[in-house]
């Protein structure tokens, strides 16, 4: 019986390794995106880039999606329905 030895190639620009010591808000900021599920050795698959952004009083999902240009279930969906309030940091899609 012949064995025959193989190498697992991933396109390495979609994906990131969570490494030991880092911070979940530390790595959302490098990264622009948000996580759910963060823990040493995680594989994160990376989406669309994203950029921080920082409410102000009296805004919601539906004024957000008319000064951005998303659908407010889009908004829910990147920030996991994440209830806002002045000084939240949310994620929003970049400009193209």
């Amino acid at each position: 019986m012949i064995y025959q030895m193989f190498t697992l190639v991933t396109d390495r620009s979609k994906y990131f390794r969570v490494k030991r010591g880092q911070t979940q808000k530390e790595t959302e900021e490098v990264l622009g995106a948000p996580f759910k599920v963060f823990f040493d050795g995680a594989i994160i698959e990376l989406g669309e880039k994203l950029q921080p952004y920082t409410c102000q009083p009296l805004e919601s999902y539906k004024t957000l999606s008319l000064k951005f240009g998303v659908p407010v279930e889009e908004l829910k969906r990147i920030n996991f329905d994440k209830p806002l309030y002045p000084s939240c940091k949310l994620f929003v899609p970049c400009k193209k």
